[in-house]
């Protein structure tokens, strides 16, 4: 029993340890007419031609351009809001802007215009304006975009 888990332990750390790469056996059957097609395993009335291994691999199908999601995070220095919204993002994986309006008029009437107020932070995703920290807000706009891992 001890011999079989030090195997089970070895198979489990291995396998959380190495990247996973995801296949699917399947099998080319063959009818009695020629017919071929790829099964899971061979129905009756076929015979097995061959064995493979195929790779699934990850779905990349939905996967987001983080870099053309187009992220703004509008900032003064020393803002503590302003930095937990940025290691938010950070945290995500998502790649931003931050513009510091401390200091650039224009940037300020351009965020009031935006938010109807001068307050930061202000996060820009897309066309979504979120004032202040709201993660479940940002986080929402940003689940549109890219699935939370």
């Amino acid at each position: 029993m001890l011999k079989h888990m030090k195997y089970i332990i070895f198979f489990m750390f291995s396998f959380l340890c190495n990247p996973i790469t995801l296949a699917v056996d399947i099998v080319l059957c063959e009818d009695n007419e020629g017919n071929q097609s790829y099964q899971k395993a061979c129905p009756p009335d076929t015979h097995l031609v061959e064995k493979k291994k195929i790779s699934v691999g990850k779905d990349t199908s939905k996967e987001v351009n983080l870099s053309k999601l187009n992220v703004v995070l509008y900032t003064i220095p020393e803002c503590t809001t302003c930095e937990e919204v940025a290691i938010y993002l950070k945290s995500r994986d998502v790649p931003f802007s931050e513009v510091d309006v401390s200091k650039d008029v224009k940037l300020q009437q351009e965020l009031t215009k935006k938010t109807g107020k001068l307050s930061v932070p202000v996060t820009v995703i897309g066309e979504d304006v979120i004032s202040g920290y709201n993660r479940e807000k940002i986080g929402s706009v940003l689940d549109r975009f890219i699935s939370p891992e």
